[in-house]
């Protein structure tokens, strides 16, 4: 370094000095920045950063902030300085932005530099182990400020930087790849345990009803087999005794019904999720004391359609959920379903008057446990809030729209533990 000024090697030992003891790299590039001032004077001066691969960058800047730092990442191939992040060009070095074709470009994000008027620009490569890890932007606002020799020193102050950037860097990908890892196992062991807590509820389910069909269903159909034995060995059946059978047939035949759209709503297959959410709806709160009013809203444009069976499926168990919580805990005055979307999101939403639900706990057993399960299953977005500030509860279920659409409307309809059931007519 016999051709580096005793004055340029002092400021290289304050901006080393600067970066001690910064753990982010958005805080040790603001230490350094203000190193780098007293080199090159600048009215602007930011860092970009690779990520992904080199695909996107970060910003960070020092000083007045810009619209490159507002978004988390961009596209390099956006980016007015990508012939540097590239390598296509040692450096550039302009004395106005303003036209300079080589920032501007179709698809390029070059609004900052008109919007903070950067003139006068310096950009230098970012290297640490043989490759490019991102760029220092150093700019004024006057014309024709820098030269060659103010290039050959920001270079300096970068390979400087360089090394305790890309470790800072490396550090925060790590940091995130383990958070990331913890969540994921997180996830998945909710998962797990609300699987395995909603196949135990489908168990209990199953065996309820099937003591609904042995009390109830099997002894009237035991019944109307005595009936007909004993017509038959009466010879006759008397008109009133046919129509007491025929109203115990139809009572069953009801009975059956019920029992089947409980298991697997056969109102959903045929007719869709908004006409089988209202089907629940009105059959829920048919005996309520006091009554209960209802209303269901449907401004999707159909968009539950395009979704798979198995997602339909979900939703509306978590709905019957939401509504049947209400109906049986809450003693509310009015229960409605919104059923609405965006380009990009299907949303189901449950309000009810009644009391509240207060804080819920996505991994407590019962059916809102079952509800948490069943959204996590399909890769729902589910959450309650309160309605209003006088009271009661709003239910709020999300699909991404994109995702859901995508997947194959021949996957299996039944929730772990549940098994398809033919129709009953």
């Amino acid at each position: 370094m016999s051709d580096v000024s005793p004055q340029l090697i002092d400021r290289l030992v304050a901006i080393s000095r600067a970066l001690a003891g910064h753990i982010d790299t958005g805080s040790a590039f603001r230490a350094t920045a203000i190193e780098i001032g007293t080199l090159i004077p600048h009215d602007h001066i930011d860092l970009a950063v690779l990520l992904q691969g080199g695909r996107l960058h970060a910003c960070y800047e020092a000083g007045f902030h810009t619209s490159w730092s507002e978004l988390a990442q961009h596209p390099v191939e956006g980016s007015p300085i990508r012939r540097v992040l590239w390598g296509e060009t040692p450096y550039l070095l302009s004395d106005n932005a303003v036209v300079d074709p080589r920032f501007h470009f179709a698809g390029a994000f070059d609004e900052p530099i008109f919007a903070a008027e950067l003139r006068s620009r310096i950009i230098v490569p970012l290297r640490a182990r043989g490759s490019i890890i991102g760029a220092l932007n150093i700019s004024r606002h006057e014309v024709g400020c820098y030269t060659l020799a103010d290039v050959a020193v920001a270079q300096q102050c970068a390979d400087l930087i360089a090394p305790y950037i890309f470790a800072l860097i490396q550090t925060d990908e790590a940091r995130r790849a383990m958070l990331a890892e913890s969540e994921a196992r997180n996830r998945a062991e909710l998962l797990r345990v609300g699987a395995s807590q909603l196949t135990e509820g489908m168990e209990r389910e199953r065996r309820r009803m099937a003591m609904d069909l042995h009390d109830q269903t099997l002894g009237d159909l035991a019944r109307i087999a005595r009936q007909v034995s004993a017509f038959r060995s009466q010879g006759v059946a008397r008109t009133a005794q046919l129509a007491d059978l025929e109203q115990e047939i139809a009572s069953c035949l009801t009975e059956l019904r019920h029992i089947v759209d409980d298991m697997r709503p056969s109102v959903l297959e045929l007719f869709g999720l908004r006409d089988a959410v209202e089907a629940h709806l009105n059959r829920s709160v048919a005996r309520a004391k006091p009554p209960i009013a209802v209303r269901i809203a449907d401004t999707s444009d159909g968009s539950a359609d395009g979704l798979s069976e198995t997602m339909r499926t979900a939703l509306y168990r978590i709905v019957q959920e939401a509504i049947n919580n209400a109906v049986r805990h809450a003693a509310p005055g009015r229960i409605e379903v919104l059923l609405t979307s965006t380009e990009s999101v299907f949303r189901v939403i449950v309000t009810d008057d009644g009391h509240g639900c207060g804080a819920v706990d996505p991994a407590a057993q019962g059916g809102i446990g079952h509800m948490h399960t069943r959204a996590a299953l399909v890769g729902a977005q589910l959450r309650f809030e309160p309605a209003s500030r006088k009271g009661g509860t709003r239910v709020v279920i999300e699909v991404d729209r994109e995702p859901a659409l995508g997947k194959a409307q021949a996957t299996p309809a039944a929730m772990p533990g549940e098994q398809a059931v033919p129709e009953v007519v």
